[in-house]
């Protein structure tokens, strides 16, 4: 940050204080000059000129420096000067203040005198200040007073030289934090001090021999150690002061010294304050800076140490040793990594857990320490549960507290690497992929539409090789007069697929089945599409074949069925006329049996009664010819009301007791209230009469057959009604019993046994109990019988 200059802070009282100084001092200057010398020893007002100058800005300069001159040139007259030597005089000083301030720079930027480095300058800026005084007033002595020249600007150069080497440096101290610190304590600092202007005033107040003059120096040394720099050049104007004062006064090793011209005391005052400045100010300077770079490099340790333990990479210090890389600390990261405790890791050398990698890691950081190489950096696996993959940077940091370290950071790459290979794996199975996709051509472009990718599945399919589509637009490929209607296809923002026409490279067309997708970036931006297309041509032709001949045989099925009603309006008509003349027989034949028309002997009756027989099973077979042809109205549930279903068994066991013969046992278990189901009484009880009349049927004499109804019987769905009927009969070859179920299927059994039947009766079955939701289910054993379960739903209540 730059400071605001002194003048701009003090304000017109300190540039008034500045003038009264330098007034002051000029006056007792030119008091306290040698009898018969136009110039005085020295010229403390020439530092406070310079330091008005170089502490203020540049507009101000032009008013300081005339001021310089008015105050200047004042108090030379004061002081016994002629007007226009005093003039002159205050011009040449007017002069050093400029030239001072233009070689230090300050006009650019302010200049702070903090290191050695910075002391050149200062030196040159007041040698250049010196000569330009020393010219002006030895040229004004040589031309008013005729003195001489040489003598005269030698004199003078010397004179403000020394004044300002000893003020100057103090003055670019100011506002300097740096240049107020010290380390020493403040005890310290004032016994240094007071030890050294005392033996100033000591060896300079009275007669000295002239060796004793260098005996302060030590002191200044001293001084350059525990004093902050600003302090110790506190203490070398003071100095100054005190060895002029006293040489004035003809005092210590230079004024009491009568083997001394005048101008030879001059001369060695001046030496003197020189060697206090040039001997105390540089030291000064070293030592504050040092101390600024060790609490630079402290803090900078301490910083360094604290970023490695909270850094999120991994990183650890080592110490180089004959052996191997010692570790001297490392972060929580880098134990992770390692998968390591930290204090497994302190003082152990880490090059051995390094396995085959450690001689080489040993032998970078070997090169690094003999300047071969400024860094290493390598990738290396790591042995351990599970295994890593790391990036290991070496660098080295010579000269710390702790010696020359290593430092190794450590970037887990394993997950990257994997990531890496499951990449290439994918890659190289995209690649084979596409390859192998000869039947399927896929196409990628540019946002433009340019055709920047083809498999080899494109090539066989339209005859065109890489360097036939590269560069070329996708919309060449179409056909022309179909890429007019779709043509927005190519650039839509959404995907398009449909059957699109494309021309080869020998002039064919071809259809293909395409999905035109727009490939978009991680951030939305469109880098092309990608149209995979299959040829459909051939399966087009198919499907129009195939769509001929589906409309051919809708039109076949449509006649079936025209000819299937026809079949059923066709049964019904001549069942319901045979069924008329039936009954009409059977009735006359019940009449003749009951002996309406006269006796009947038993012969005629056993033949009506066979003939009665013969009627009643062509009814049936009657009856089952109208219910087959009614079959599409059995499923009709417009008609079906909540029934007792053993009311319904009851009334199908009424209808089969004339098939019961002698000899077989019927066996019915009901309950009193049976099962409530949904239903029509007329089709279920139909079903039931052809389940008994089988079982009747089938059974020889002597055998057994079981009715029963049961309400949810064990192992059966909840909420079913169960209606089992059991025989011991001739039974059905298992072969046969996925057949069952056909319209006019009989069994092998029945026909070998000569047992009459039309192979309609379980067909119906299944129909009226499906039609009421329920299933029908048949188990048979030959020689052992055959049981039917009909399962129905139970009403709900």
């Amino acid at each position: 940050m730059r400071s605001t200059p002194w003048a701009v802070r003090s304000g017109p009282l300190g540039v008034t204080l500045g003038y009264v100084a330098i007034f002051c001092l000029s006056v007792l200057s030119v008091h306290f000059a040698p009898l018969g010398s136009e110039v005085a020893t020295w010229w403390p007002a020439a530092g406070v000129g310079v330091a008005l100058v170089v502490l203020s800005p540049v507009r101000h300069w032009p008013l300081l420096l005339g001021g310089i001159v008015v105050v200047t040139g004042i108090a030379n007259a004061v002081a016994g000067r002629s007007p226009e030597v005093a003039a002159l005089f205050g011009v040449g000083n007017a002069s050093e203040c400029l030239v001072v301030a233009l070689v230090l720079g300050v006009h650019r930027r302010p200049f702070r005198l903090r290191a050695p480095e910075d002391l050149p300058r200062v030196l040159l800026a007041i040698v250049a200040g010196a000569v330009s005084v020393g010219t002006v007033i030895g040229t004004t002595v040589t031309l008013l007073r005729g003195g001489p020249f040489l003598d005269t600007w030698g004199s003078v150069a010397a004179a403000h030289s020394a004044a300002t080497l000893l003020m100057l440096p103090l003055v670019l101290m100011a506002g300097d934090p740096q240049a107020r610190a010290s380390d020493a304590p403040r005890a310290i600092q004032f016994v240094q001090a007071g030890a050294t202007i005392a033996a100033f005033a000591v060896i300079h107040h009275g007669a000295q021999p002239l060796p004793l003059a260098f005996l302060p120096l030590p002191l200044l040394v001293w001084g350059a150690q525990v004093l902050s720099p600003r302090a110790l050049a506190l203490e070398v104007l003071t100095a100054g002061v005190v060895v002029t004062a006293f040489a004035a006064a003809d005092g210590g090793p230079f004024g009491s010294d009568p083997d001394l011209t005048a101008r030879s005391r001059d001369v060695l005052v001046q030496l003197d304050l020189v060697v206090i400045a040039l001997v105390s100010v540089p030291l000064s300077l070293y030592v504050s800076q040092r101390r600024a770079g060790l609490r630079t490099a402290l803090a900078v340790g301490e910083t360094y140490r604290r970023s490695l333990i909270e850094s999120v990479i991994a990183t650890m210090l080592l110490r180089p040793a004959h052996h191997g890389l010692v570790v001297v600390d490392l972060n929580e990261p880098a134990g992770d990594l390692l998968g390591v405790g930290r204090d497994d890791l302190l003082g152990r050398d880490w090059a051995e857990r390094l396995g085959s990698h450690g001689d080489a890691v040993v032998e970078a950081a070997r090169q690094m320490m003999a300047g071969e190489r400024s860094g290493w950096e390598e990738e290396l696996a790591l042995a351990g549960e599970p295994a890593r993959c790391v990036r290991l940077a070496l660098s080295w940091v010579p000269d710390t507290a702790s010696g020359d370290l290593v430092v190794a950071q450590l970037v887990d790459l394993t997950e990257q690497r994997e990531a890496q290979r499951e990449l290439e794996t994918e890659r190289d199975f995209n690649a084979a992929l596409l390859a192998a996709t000869t039947g399927t051509s896929i196409i990628a472009t540019d946002p433009q539409g340019r055709i920047t990718y083809v498999n080899h599945g494109t090539r066989e399919l339209l005859g065109f090789g890489p360097e036939d589509l590269q560069g070329r637009r996708l919309a060449e490929l179409y056909d022309p007069a179909e890429l007019r209607e779709r043509s927005e296809e190519l650039t839509a923002d959404i995907p398009k697929r449909g059957d699109r026409t494309l021309v080869g490279a020998d002039g064919r067309r071809l259809l293909l089945n395409v999905n035109v997708t727009p490939i978009r970036a991680a951030d939305g931006t469109l880098m092309g599409h990608l149209q995979v297309g299959e040829d459909v041509t051939e399966r087009a032709l198919v499907e129009e074949t195939l769509r001929g001949a589906l409309d051919r045989e809708r039109r076949a099925v449509e006649e079936l069925e025209r000819l299937d009603r026809s079949k059923s309006d066709f049964l019904a008509t001549v069942s319901h006329e045979l069924r008329t003349p039936l009954t009409s027989i059977m009735g006359f034949n019940e009449m003749l049996a009951a002996e309406a028309v006269g006796p009947v002997n038993d012969q005629q009756r056993r033949m009506l009664n066979r003939g009665s027989r013969a009627g009643q099973r062509l009814l049936g077979l009657i009856e089952n010819i109208l219910t087959l042809s009614r079959v599409e109205s059995l499923a009709d549930s417009s008609h079906h009301v909540t029934l007792d279903l053993a009311d319904v068994v009851t009334h199908a066991l009424e209808s089969t007791e004339p098939l019961e013969h002698p000899g077989l046992e019927v066996s019915v278990n009901l309950p009193e209230s049976g099962p409530q189901v949904v239903g029509d009484a007329v089709q279920l009880e139909r079903a039931l009469v052809n389940v008994v009349s089988n079982a009747l049927k089938f059974s020889p004499r002597g055998g057994r057959v079981q009715i029963s109804l049961e309400t949810d019987p064990p192992g059966a769905s909840p909420g079913l009604a169960v209606v089992t009927v059991s025989d011991t009969g001739i039974g059905i070859p298992a072969m046969e019993q996925d057949r069952l179920f056909e319209r006019f299927f009989r069994a092998s059994s029945a026909v070998v046994s000569s047992i009459p039947g039309t192979g309609l009766g379980l067909a119906i079955v299944r129909t009226i109990v499906e039609g009421h939701g329920g299933t029908v289910a048949v188990t048979s054993q030959p020689g052992e019988g055959t049981t039917v379960r009909i399962s129905l739903p139970r009403a709900v209540a």
